[in-house]
């Protein structure tokens, strides 16, 4: 699974991040969805590394399965300009979708 998340909190101790899900809408809002707890890697520092120093993330996880919080296999920092330039393309798609129906 691949999502956008914002990172809340991460605990070591528990080995767990607290995330909230985004998507953009089609005027290039950020919009949160809903907050998740995930496992963290134990077996890979650099992903844990990449979420300590980044505020918005793209992650990639594997599937929830039968209740169980998923394990991030792999992370993208998004910097601030990154994201802009995915919500200016999220308003582009949304247009030329209009523009379509029309």
């Amino acid at each position: 699974m691949l999502v956008l998340v914002k990172i809340n909190k991460i605990s070591d101790v528990q080995h767990k991040i607290n995330v909230t899900l985004l998507d953009i809408d089609d005027l290039g809002s950020v919009v949160p969805i809903k907050d998740l707890e995930l496992n963290l890697p134990s077996y890979d520092e650099s992903v844990v590394n990449i979420l300590k120093t980044s505020n918005h993330v793209i992650i990639f996880t594997d599937d929830f399965a039968n209740g169980v919080n998923p394990t991030i296999i792999s992370a993208i920092n998004l910097t601030d300009d990154e994201l802009n330039h995915e919500k200016e393309n999220m308003i582009k798609v949304a247009n030329d979708k209009n523009k379509k129906l029309e």
